[in-house]
């Protein structure tokens, strides 16, 4: 299978799959998986969970945005959106 142009978007709540399709995915369709709490985790050093207890979620939901955004204007990749990543505007 090859998809031509365009993102692969996966939502859902935490601990629903997304990381797993989207390896999968990413493995099917030769695309690369971004994963957008994983990306968090490599860049601040940090767990999610311990994220929210030192920092609170006001700052995880900023974070969040910001690489998704980012993400956002990256070529055709497989996107795993955070949890919360679709209540933001």
């Amino acid at each position: 299978m090859q998809v031509d142009s365009g993102k692969i978007f996966l939502i859902g709540m935490m601990g629903s799959g997304k990381s797993t399709i989207g390896y999968l995915l990413s493995k099917k369709l030769d695309l690369r998986l971004k994963d957008i709490d994983k990306i968090i985790e490599n860049k601040t050093g940090i767990k999610i969970p311990e994220i929210f207890l030192s920092k609170g979620e006001d700052y995880f939901r900023k974070l969040e945005e910001k690489i998704t955004l980012k993400i956002l204007n990256s070529e055709k990749n497989i996107i795993a959106l955070g949890g919360g990543a679709f209540i933001n505007k």
